[in-house]
Order: C-alpha cells, then structure tokens, then sequence
C-alpha cells in the first residue's frame, strides 16, 4: 500500500510535558478502536488511528491536550482534524485541549 501522508498523535500534560507520540498503523488494531469505530457507525476501521494510540500509550497518566500532525511524504503539512471515531475517543479520555495541523 502507497502512503501519501504520516499521521502523528502526541498527548501532553497540563504542564506541556509530553506523556506519548503514536503514529498511524495500518497493521494493529485494539479492542478499544473497534468499540469507538463501532460507537460512530465505522465498523470496518479497525486500524488502531494514531491519536487513540497515543491516549492507550500514555496509560492511567491524565492528558491535559493532544496535538494531532499530518504531514505529506514532502514534509509539508496536511489537514489532520481528527476524524468522527478519535473525536469520540478524545471525548471520552476527558482530553481538554485539540490542535491540529491545517
């Protein structure tokens, strides 16, 4: 499969301090994807997306914000507003603060 992008997850917490980065796979998958992907009627999307990878990786620790980054094979940056399944994910893990590349 040709990739045109690089998504990037990275959660921080209140302080700024970051607590983990993830990135898109497209080989892994968690029961937790599959309840969200389920939850916003996208049974399929199973692939773990980067931004809930990023909230498992971080564990019990509280999450203040998450900065979400696309970036095309270039380097230049892409739109990377988090889809309807990680909306509802960062919803539900009480993240406070969003930003994205746009």
């Amino acid at each position: 499969m040709s990739r045109k992008h690089q998504l990037k997850a990275t959660c921080f917490d209140k302080r700024g301090r970051i607590l983990s980065t993830a990135f898109n796979s497209y080989v892994k998958s968690h029961p937790l994807q599959k309840h969200f992907a389920s939850l916003v009627g996208k049974p399929d999307a199973v692939y773990l997306h980067a931004e809930l990878a990023a909230i498992l990786k971080a564990g019990s620790k509280k999450i203040h914000s998450i900065s979400i980054e696309r970036y095309h094979l270039d380097g230049t940056p892409a739109l990377a507003a988090p889809c309807p399944i990680c909306c509802k994910a960062i919803a539900a893990f009480g993240i406070e603060h969003i930003t994205y590349t746009s």
